[in-house]
This record gives C-alpha cells, sequence and structure tokens, in this order.
C-alpha cells in the first residue's frame, strides 16, 4: 500500500465532511455487531479531540463498555488545544483510573488532538499504559497539515518551527508501547498522511472509510478499536 505523503488542507477539502451523516446513519443502523471481540474489565480511556468535550465520544464509549471495559472520559470540559497544560490536568485522572484497575495498564484512545494528548500522556506513565489507539489524529507536523493551522497560526504559533519541535520530541523521546493509528482519505479536517507515523517500530497504521468528524461514530472505527483491545488484553 502507499502511503500518502502529508501536506496541507485546502479549504474543499473540508467538504469531505458530508460523510458524517453517513457515519451517523451507519451508527444507529448498525450498533454493535454481534461479532465483535469483547474485553474483560480492562480499562480505557478516550481523549476527545480539539474543540469537542466528552459528549463527542459518548457513543465509542457507550459500546466498549458495553463491550466489557471500564471506560473513562477524561473529564476536562472541552479541548482547548492546550497540550502541555491538560497534559498536567488529566495526571491525577489518569493515576486514579490506573490505581483503580489495580495499577494494571490503561488503553488510551484519542481521537484527532486528543491522539496527540493521548501519546503524550504515554510517555509520561510508560509503565502505567497499554497501548495507545489515534483516530485521525497528526502524528505528524503538529497542526501544520491540519484544518486547524490558520487558527494556531493567528494565535502566534510558527507552524514551521512547530513541526520540528514534534520531529525533534519523537526522535529522543519514543511513544513507549504500541499504537495503532486510523486514518481516513475522506478525512477533511486532519490529512490523512499525517497519520502515518514514521519514527517507530511498533506501530500499524490501518486505513478506514469515515469523515474525520465521524471517527466516533462509524462501525468500522469501532470494530478496529475493539479488535486492537481485545487482542492487547
Amino acid at each position: 500500500m502507499r502511503l500518502p505523503q502529508p501536506r496541507r488542507l485546502s479549504a474543499l477539502e473540508l467538504l469531505r465532511e458530508w460523510r458524517v451523516v453517513r457515519d451517523l446513519a451507519a451508527s444507529a443502523l448498525q450498533g454493535i455487531p454481534a461479532d465483535l471481540p469483547r474485553g474483560h474489565g480492562e480499562t480505557v480511556m478516550v481523549i476527545p479531540g480539539f474543540g469537542a468535550t466528552d459528549a463527542a465520544t459518548r457513543t465509542l464509549r457507550n459500546r466498549l463498555t458495553r463491550l466489557g471495559y471500564v471506560v473513562s472520559g477524561w473529564q476536562l470540559g472541552r479541548n482547548r488545544g492546550a497540550v502541555e497544560r491538560d497534559l498536567q490536568r488529566l495526571l491525577p485522572h489518569f493515576d486514579a483510573l490506573h490505581a483503580a484497575a489495580g495499577n494494571t495498564p490503561v488503553s488510551l484512545v484519542g481521537w484527532s488532538l486528543g491522539g496527540v494528548i493521548a501519546r503524550e500522556l504515554a510517555r509520561l506513565r510508560p509503565t502505567a499504559t497499554r497501548r495507545v489507539i489515534t483516530l485521525g489524529s497528526p502524528l505528524v507536523g503538529g497542526p501544520k497539515y491540519t484544518f486547524t493551522a490558520s487558527w494556531y497560526a493567528r494565535q502566534g504559533l510558527d507552524l514551521e518551527r512547530a513541526e520540528q519541535k514534534v520531529a525533534a520530541r519523537e526522535r529522543t523521546t519514543p511513544l513507549p508501547c504500541p499504537l495503532l493509528s486510523l486514518y481516513s482519505r475522506h478525512d477533511g479536517m486532519v490529512h490523512c498522511g499525517a497519520s502515518i507515523d514514521p519514527y517507530h517500530d511498533n506501530v500499524r497504521h490501518q486505513e478506514v472509510r469515515s469523515s474525520h468528524l465521524g471517527m466516533c461514530l462509524s462501525p468500522e472505527v469501532l470494530r478496529a478499536v475493539a479488535t486492537e483491545l481485545a487482542a492487547a488484553a
């Protein structure tokens, strides 16, 4: 499979997000397939994307709960894009989940920017993290290859310097656990090539047919996440 190279998104590519209607309809019609692998009480934290709250991941979390996992949101309200600040705020909740699980490792699922936060959380708690699953997350380039690039630029962020900083971080502090990165060529908010991790050996990429906004609704994404969590357990 030829993997796409990351590039900046055009405004027209946002129109791909019409597929969220398809994802919503498929989610409502299909529910939870009977053949999905189940968990046995393992703990999972799901982190929302930029601008979203735990409400945006509720469908995915509820379905993982029904599959047998102990599932939590991040419980920090709206994700406003302050990764370093939110990491410090998230640590006590993560540590409490880890302790409640009998100090067994916790799996992290992050949608979009939530996947970036999940990766950094895993670096801070390497022995407490089982694995990371990212859903349409920009793993390279910082926000450079995302729809939010112009917003970050207006806040004064140097996009080129941010990209270099991300690359340096990946080289000096490798991700300490397995990673599954889900990406979609229909994603109109994060270029699919930005979800390809070129740095680490213990990573698997899987293409799904989902909009960006529909990642937490798509039955195909649910199947991929459930399969990965069961394999990890």
